[in-house]
């Protein structure tokens, strides 16, 4: 600005600008377009301010305050053009992440829950050829795993695809935690899920995020806990929603076993963490396990 009004031309020095931007916010984070709008604005009006005070009764006045006004809104709209290229690729570098964690996700439900039962069905159906002339007893009992993994197959498929059909299209937390359970079969355990509160107070993109972490929490309790019995609550009030899952299955210890710290927690903790809220879990060996989710809701979504 001051070389603007040396030369009575605009003079917008694009590299300094850059090195002042690489040695500052724009490393450390990546504002929000608004908040770098609202600095500009105080910039402006500070800088503005202190150029009419010192232009005051300068011959020139008038000259000098419109071009130092001319390179002050260039300066301004050059950092601001850059701040909102940046926050862009960073929202795009954001929804790359999101969409590599969901196929690494996809991956893992189909190794884990189909890919297994699909290779006992072939390793029974090599077994039984290879005794179809030698043991014919012998290849009738693989034959018989292997058509009792294949159902098992059948069954891991038809879950993923309903996982897939339920994080596509979310209307309801009672209704989608049901679908779940649903999709997930018969079992061993008893389940005793409930919703209380009004769904209406929580934002959608919130509520989506509830039905994620409990979820999850009961899907470990399904796969992991040995349980006979399953407690999963979600009490919704005007300012706090507070979720639990609870079994009575064989426990851990989440200082030493491995699942205290998987990769399932990890996700729960920083789902919960993202909304402001906190997630506690409670297990012992024996014990059974319970999570807990604290999530307020004033200000849980900007």
């Amino acid at each position: 600005m001051t070389e603007s009004i040396r030369t009575g031309q605009n003079q917008v020095n694009e590299t300094a600008i850059a090195v002042i931007w690489q040695s500052g916010a724009g490393v450390e984070g990546n504002p929000h377009p608004v908040d770098s709008m609202r600095a500009a604005t105080e910039l402006f009006e500070s800088v503005l301010d202190a150029v009419i005070e010192t232009a005051a009764g300068h011959p020139d006045a008038t000259c000098i305050i419109r071009t130092a006004t001319q390179a002050l809104q260039r300066s301004v709209m050059t950092r601001i053009r850059w701040s909102s290229e940046a926050y862009i690729a960073f929202l795009l570098d954001r929804v790359q992440e999101a969409q590599l964690a969901e196929r690494r996700r996809i991956a893992r439900e189909l190794h884990d829950r189909v890919g297994g039962s699909a290779s006992v069905v072939n390793r029974n159906l090599e077994l039984a050829r290879a005794y179809a002339e030698t043991d014919p007893d012998r290849c009738q009992g693989k034959m018989d795993v292997a058509y009792r993994a294949s159902v098992h197959t059948l069954e891991a498929v038809r879950g993923v695809a309903a996982d897939l059909r339920l994080e596509s299209k979310f209307d309801n937390l009672e209704q989608a935690l049901r679908g779940f359970l649903d999709a997930m079969g018969e079992g061993n355990a008893t389940v005793d899920l409930a919703v209380s509160g009004d769904e209406a107070w929580v934002p959608p993109e919130v509520l989506a995020e509830v039905f994620l972490v409990v979820r999850e929490a009961l899907r470990n309790a399904f796969c992991h806990a040995w349980a006979t019995t399953i407690l999963s609550h979600v009490d919704i009030a005007p300012h706090e929603i507070r979720a639990w899952v609870s079994d009575d299955g064989v426990g851990f210890d989440p200082e030493s076993d491995v699942h205290g710290g998987g990769t399932g927690l990890a996700s729960m903790r920083e789902r919960v963490e993202l909304l402001g809220g906190k997630l506690a879990l409670h297990s012992a060996p024996g014990h059974g396990t319970m999570i807990e989710a604290f999530i307020p809701l004033t200000g849980a979504v900007k």
